[in-house]
């Protein structure tokens, strides 16, 4: 099953609380574990990758914490996810053109071609969905079924 991992949900979490803030003032990752019952250690590591990937931007100091590093409308679901956890993969041997599979059934795979359409599809989608339309287009509202054609 497709799944976000918990890193991923928290970064989301935090992200979200950072931009509906409006960077106006840092937010630390103790406010935001405590706000959100997230494990303050691995909410931690996840704002520290999040930093290196420059789409946060830690303020040292008494009253440091965190702040966007981009605005809300260039941080997009895709970079946050493969700023996680990698590049977005549905198959193993679907994760890039330098990559080798290594799946034994490669010469006689079946799904490979229609897995690859799917998974760009999937990439597409993640990739114009911003953080900001999160804030603005997506909260509160009932999900809707992806649709994705092949």
């Amino acid at each position: 099953m497709l799944r976000l991992s918990k890193k991923v949900e928290y970064a989301l979490i935090a992200l979200m609380d950072l931009a509906q803030k409006d960077n106006i003032e840092p937010v630390t990752a103790k406010y935001l574990a405590g706000t959100y019952n997230i494990p303050q250690e691995l909410l931690g590591k996840v704002l520290q990758t999040l930093t290196r990937n420059e789409i946060l931007i830690s303020v040292q100091g008494v009253k440091g914490g965190y702040i966007l590093g981009k605005s809300p409308d260039k941080i997009s679901l895709s970079i946050i996810i493969e700023s996680l956890e990698g590049p977005i993969s549905i198959t193993s041997c679907n994760h890039s053109e330098t990559e080798r599979c290594g799946c034994d059934l490669l010469t006689t795979c079946t799904i490979k071609s229609p897995m690859e359409v799917i998974q760009n599809e999937l990439s597409k989608y993640f990739k114009n969905i911003s953080l900001k339309d999160l804030k603005t287009n997506y909260n509160n509202q009932v999900s809707q079924p992806v649709q994705i054609t092949v």
